[in-house]
């Protein structure tokens, strides 16, 4: 018993340093709590309004005009699509900086206001080009750095983690194919002709990507300052529709013009895609932006600056194929009604590059 008390009155004797540096004042032991000290240098409720210097946080607000130009390519066994466009968009942004920890988080949203440029489409049946004159590209992303040198007041250079939605959606043509689906019956003319029902899918491809990189600050004086950041991206899942217009046309009964709108081929159609066709893959590459940046006043910053990115991979193609036989007997009269079958396909690592860069304006409120 004795010695037991010993060693508890040791410790609270020790303990009794500890404790009091960790607070701040005892207040009257009748009315008042013990206050733990805060990791702030400035007590969040001591903070003045927002902006002010001895505030351990800052946000930054703002708006940003991206003039762009695009490429992107899709190949697959029987055709492919390849585009260049130009698109303007409209971005906003937020930035939040914790000076004490030197740690930030950005986000940014933008979608295209106008788009121009030109498409060409591959296969069997010819090579067909067109001007993109409508469409949509939107996207999305979100980041969190960490300074590992600063100053604690903004300029610094770490390291960051983030993610990037994107969705292209230009109008790079419609892809035919048939609603056929297996044992339809067709009507067919006394020469053996049959007219198979069509729609089509537009192309339309989403990203999800993860962004690891390095990033940098500097301010210039009391009016200038530099940014930019480097980040690889080690994975994105790609998925969406990008279709191939590839029937194929038997002449053995009926050598006439095909059905609309394949007016420049002859013969029936004998096999043709059944669905829109969805694309899934991954891929990897690297994104890039710079800026310069003025401050009229202190809360106010107007930037200049660029940014750059490119994204290659592979993708299987997903989609059901129908066949369909002539009428017979061969030769006719015809007695016998065309037969039609489906199957299923898959192509593998079909490959995919995406590239786009271009000139960034930026008008951003800091407080």
């Amino acid at each position: 018993m004795f010695r037991s008390t010993s060693v508890l009155a040791i410790l609270v004797a020790m303990s009794a340093p500890a404790l009091a540096a960790d607070y701040n004042e005892w207040g009257e032991f009748e009315d008042a709590a013990p206050d733990f000290r805060n990791s702030y240098s400035i007590e969040p409720k001591d903070w003045t309004e927002l902006g002010d210097a001895t505030d351990p946080m800052t946000f930054e607000i703002g708006a940003r005009y991206w003039y762009s130009m695009g490429s992107a390519s899709f190949s697959s066994l029987t055709g492919g699509l390849s585009s260049t466009d130009e698109t303007h968009f409209g971005e906003l942004h937020l930035r939040v900086n914790d000076h004490v920890t030197n740690t930030f988080a950005k986000a940014n949203v933008g979608y295209s206001i106008a788009s121009s440029g030109s498409y060409t489409s591959t296969g069997p049946v010819g090579d067909f080009s067109d001007a993109i004159t409508s469409g949509h590209i939107g996207y999305a992303g979100a980041d969190l750095g960490w300074n590992i040198i600063g100053d604690n007041n903004g300029s610094g250079a770490g390291v960051l983690v983030g993610y990037q939605y994107w969705n292209d959606a230009l109008h790079t043509g419609r892809n035919n194919f048939t609603t056929l689906s297996g044992g339809e019956t067709l009507t067919y003319t006394p020469d053996g002709h049959y007219v198979i029902p069509g729609d089509s899918a537009p192309n339309d491809v989403t990203i999800h990507a993860l962004r690891l990189g390095v990033q940098g600050k500097a301010k210039l004086g009391d009016f200038f300052d530099i940014q930019a950041e480097v980040a690889a991206v080690p994975y994105a899942s790609v998925s969406g529709t990008v279709g191939v217009d590839d029937p194929t046309f038997s002449t053995a009964e009926y050598v006439g013009p095909a059905q609309f709108p394949y007016g420049g081929m002859n013969g029936n159609i004998s096999s043709m895609r059944a669905s829109p066709t969805t694309i899934e893959g991954w891929g990897y590459g690297a994104q890039a932006e710079a800026w310069l940046g003025m401050h009229p006043t202190e809360n106010l910053t107007f930037r200049l600056g660029g940014r750059a990115s490119y994204l290659q991979g592979t993708a299987d193609a997903t989609y059901t194929r129908v066949f369909i036989t002539d009428p017979g007997p061969p030769g006719g009269p015809y007695t016998d009604d065309p037969v039609v079958t489906s199957t299923g396909v898959i192509e593998t690592a079909n490959p995919f590059a995406m590239i786009r860069y271009g000139l960034m304006g930026e008008f951003t409120y800091s407080f």
